[in-house]
């Protein structure tokens, strides 16, 4: 009966033993599920804070054109997105950079910047760039951009924020070669509000200015948002 008891009182304090253990083992595992939901709370009024600050100032943000007017949201995103058209022609790897700087090279249309592919033109232009050197860096190496919507016929193209595809002004003067003269004045233009493309893409408005003789001012483009890839935009 005493070695039952003892037996019996042996296996209780083991028991015993075992629950602390467990119960030790819990609060752990606890502490440590508190610190992580402690730091997830803590990012969290981080994050929040952070866009409390950002959206405001986001909503407030007004981009000024050279005739000092604020620009609406529609606005700022066109300019968002010829700025990326900017980028993928004049940057550090874009077109003319790969082209190396063959002015008759260049893309003709838009669209052109869609194409994996050389455009057409290329075949007569400049046939050596047509595919990519990696070694060199050179040649055609598109897309350079994505399509940001379509065109009146359905096909892809880059759109500005009121939908208008974009134009490239860079044949200024029609003869369907590009010069090194005409390059330097290369510009891409959105239609604006009202949908329909203002500037005159000939060779009397190539340059920008405030002589309306004979240089591009900002009364002949009306409502047309006009970037210039590689020269000063000095329209006034």
């Amino acid at each position: 009966m005493v070695y039952n008891r003892t037996h019996t009182n042996h296996r209780t304090s083991q028991t015993t033993q075992v629950k602390v253990c467990q119960n030790r083992d819990s609060l752990r595992w606890l502490n440590r599920r508190g610190l992580t939901l402690l730091e997830l709370l803590v990012v969290l009024v981080i994050l929040i804070a952070t866009a409390l600050i950002i959206f405001p100032t986001f909503n407030n943000i007004d981009i000024v054109t050279p005739a000092g007017e604020a620009n609406s949201p529609v606005e700022i995103a066109t300019q968002a997105t010829l700025n990326t058209v900017r980028e993928a022609m004049a940057g550090e790897d874009g077109v003319i950079e790969s082209l190396s700087h063959k002015t008759n090279a260049l893309p003709r249309e838009i669209n052109d910047l869609l194409k994996e592919d050389a455009p057409a033109h290329m075949e007569e232009a400049a046939p050596e760039l047509k595919t990519y050197d990696p070694v060199n860096k050179i040649g055609w190496h598109g897309p350079y951009v994505h399509a940001t919507g379509r065109n009146e016929t359905g096909e892809p193209t880059i759109v500005d924020g009121w939908g208008n595809e974009l134009e490239l002004q860079v044949d200024f003067d029609q003869d369907g070669t590009i010069n090194q003269t005409e390059s330097k004045f290369i510009r891409v233009v959105s239609a604006g509000p009202n949908g329909e493309i203002e500037t005159p893409d000939d060779i009397a408005n190539m340059k920008p200015g405030e002589n309306e003789v004979n240089e591009l001012t900002l009364s002949e483009c009306g409502d047309d948002l006009v970037m210039f890839l590689r020269y000063p935009d000095n329209r006034k």
